[in-house]
């Protein structure tokens, strides 16, 4: 009984059990997990679809359909029901980001993408309240195109920005390249030193705007064809979704 005991309580102190606790005690944390098991449900149900395509419909994988399309809408709405209300805080950071400092075209870009993620979960809000029988949504399919919209002109915003930035660091390291140059022509060795801490900077920089534009490009994907702007293949759209969300999945781990 002891031992058991021991390694209950070593199971439960162990860092992975600490790193879960940390990463499920946050709404980001939930809702990133809620989104891998949504899209990666949708994913598996268009591999489902076109395996029946194939080889006719059987009982098994029409039920397999049936479970993984649940599956979509459940987690769907328990993220519309973590993110109610969410709106407000994006229309307040897109005011203070257009009323604070630093470089126009980032803080106005910046402020767009959050304007558009305000539309987005404005929408959301508003329809989830309507299914819930508390407002009256007469064209909740209309309500849902505002907020696809919403969301598609914030991830535009954000690859742009991803993409002026990444031209914004090319510069620095063009910059950083010269300096370099001269400091090694002098044998400055603190001159090295601080160039090589600048370079390493920017190196950190560069990546992470990269991993920004290729989840801004891959998540374009699912708005772009929820509103039938190009007929992008099912498969691909749940594949674009699943990749963004264990990118975010990882990016709330990295901090936890």
């Amino acid at each position: 009984m002891d031992g058991t005991m021991r390694l209950v309580a070593m199971a439960a102190n162990s860092r992975m059990v600490d790193v879960y606790v940390k990463y499920i005690g946050t709404l980001v944390g939930r809702d990133k997990a809620c989104r891998l098991g949504q899209y990666f449900a949708r994913l598996m149900a268009y591999v489902i679809g076109q395996r029946m395509a194939r080889t006719g419909k059987t009982v098994h994988l029409s039920s397999w359909l049936v479970t993984l399309t649940k599956v979509q809408q459940t987690l769907g709405t328990a993220r519309k029901v973590m993110r109610a209300g969410k709106f407000v805080s994006f229309l307040q950071l897109a005011v203070r980001t257009l009323m604070g400092s630093g470089d126009e075209v980032e803080r106005v870009l910046s402020a767009v993408h959050k304007l558009g993620m305000c539309v987005f979960m404005a929408a959301d809000t508003w329809g989830l309240l309507g299914a819930l029988s508390l407002v009256r949504v007469r064209d909740a399919t209309r309500v849902t195109r505002v907020g696809q919209r919403g969301w598609m002109w914030a991830l535009v915003a954000q690859l742009t920005l991803a993409l002026y930035g990444l031209r914004t660091v090319s510069l620095r390291a063009a910059d950083l390249h010269r300096v370099r140059v001269h400091v090694e022509k002098a044998s400055d060795v603190v001159g090295g030193r601080e160039c090589a801490v600048e370079e390493e900077a920017i190196r950190v920089q560069r990546a992470a705007l990269a991993r920004q534009l290729a989840a801004a490009a891959l998540d374009l994907c699912i708005p772009v064809k929820g509103l039938g702007i190009v007929p992008l293949n099912e498969g691909l759209v749940a594949a674009a979704g699943t990749i963004t969300s264990l990118m975010g999945v990882q990016d709330v781990l990295a901090k936890s």
